[in-house]
C-alpha cells in the first residue's frame, strides 16, 4: 500500500490494480472510500482499462481477429509498478505481458498518477501506444464513496448535484445492460438527483452531454460534499447496489467511452467514444476529487 498524507487527509493506494483504497479525514475520522465488503461489492475504486463495461458476446475484433477480455478490462486485476515521485505524489505503471497479450494485442504503457493537494486528490491517466499500428483503448474510474457520514443519517438523505443543468440525458440500456441508441431525460430538482432504490433499478445511471463535467455528493443533514471534476471524460455514470440492499455508498464513474451496445458490431473502432492513439502517441485524461468538510 502506498500512502499520501498531509495535515488534512491520508490516502492509501494499493499496487494491485493501482486502486484507491482509502481517503481518510484526520479532522472528522471519516473514511470516504467504500471498504469493499465482498458480500456486496469487493472493490473500492477500480481503474477500468483497456475497456469499459461488458462486451457484446464477450468479444471484440481488431482487423477481423476476435479477442475476449474480462469485464472492465484487466487493469483492475493486475499489480502495477509503483514509483514515488514526491511525498504528495505516487505513480503506478502497467505494461503488457503474456496474460494481457491474449486479450489485447497492442504494446502499451498505462500510468496512473495520484497527487494529494490540500483537500483534493488528482488522478491522471497517462496512456502511450508503443505499437506500430493505431491503438484503440478505453479508460475510466469507478470510485466508491461512502454515504451516511454522520450518525443517524440514511442513504435517502443524500443526493447527487450536477452543475448547469435541470435534467440529465440518460443513456438507455437493455435487459443485458448493453447500451441502446435511445436517450431519455431525467429531471433534476434544483440540480439535485436524489438517491433512491428506483434510481438504480436498471443498474448504473449513464449520462452524456453534460455542459459542466462535475458531480457532487451532498446531504440534506450536513454541509459536507465530495465533488468530482472530470473535464477530460465525455461520459459519466453513477452506480450503487442500493436497489438490493441497505448499502451506504455510491460510485462516481468518469468514462472515456460507453459500454458496448447490442446495435453495434464487434469492431472495437465502432464502440461509442473509443479513443485511438497513433504509434508513439501519448495522452493524459484527468479527474480530481475534492472533499469539503
Amino acid at each position: 500500500m502506498q500512502v499520501l498524507e498531509n495535515s488534512m487527509f491520508r490516502v492509501g493506494i494499493d499496487e494491485l490494480g493501482a486502486e484507491l483504497n482509502s481517503f481518510w479525514s484526520k479532522s472528522t475520522g471519516t473514511e470516504y472510500i467504500w471498504q469493499g465488503d465482498p458480500a456486496i461489492w469487493k472493490r473500492h475504486a477500480p481503474i477500468l482499462f483497456p475497456i469499459i463495461g461488458r462486451l457484446k458476446d464477450k468479444t471484440y475484433t481488431v482487423g477481423g481477429k476476435a479477442y475476449e477480455i474480462t469485464q472492465h478490462g484487466f487493469g483492475r486485476d493486475l499489480v502495477w509498478q509503483a514509483r514515488r515521485e514526491s511525498d504528495a505524489c505516487v505513480s503506478f505503471t502497467l505494461t503488457p505481458n503474456e496474460y494481457t497479450g491474449k486479450m489485447y494485442p497492442w504494446d502499451f504503457v498505462c500510468t496512473v498518477r495520484y497527487t494529494l493537494d490540500g483537500i483534493s486528490l488528482k488522478k491522471e491517466h497517462i496512456t502511450e501506444n508503443r505499437s506500430d499500428t493505431p491503438m484503440y483503448y478505453e479508460i475510466g474510474g469507478h470510485d466508491g464513496y461512502t454515504l451516511c457520514w454522520q450518525q443517524g443519517e440514511r442513504i435517502t438523505d443524500y443526493f447527487i448535484a450536477f452543475a448547469g443543468v435541470d435534467k440529465l440525458r440518460r443513456v438507455v440500456t437493455d435487459e443485458a445492460v448493453m447500451l441502446t441508441e435511445e436517450r431519455v431525460d431525467m429531471p433534476l430538482a434544483q440540480g439535485h438527483l436524489p438517491i433512491t432504490r428506483a434510481l438504480f433499478a436498471n443498474d448504473a445511471v449513464m449520462v452524456d452531454g453534460l455542459p459542466v463535467r462535475r458531480a457532487a455528493i451532498g446531504c440534506t443533514k450536513n454541509g459536507r460534499t465530495v465533488t468530482m471534476d472530470f473535464a477530460d471524460f465525455d461520459y459519466f455514470a453513477v452506480w450503487s447496489p442500493y436497489r438490493d440492499c441497505e448499502t451506504p455508498f455510491v460510485c462516481f464513474e468518469p468514462w472515456s467511452s460507453l459500454p458496448d451496445g447490442a446495435h453495434l458490431d464487434h469492431a472495437i473502432e465502432h464502440k461509442q467514444g473509443v479513443r485511438v492513439l497513433q504509434p508513439g502517441q501519448c495522452e493524459t485524461l484527468t479527474f480530481t476529487t475534492t472533499i469539503r468538510e
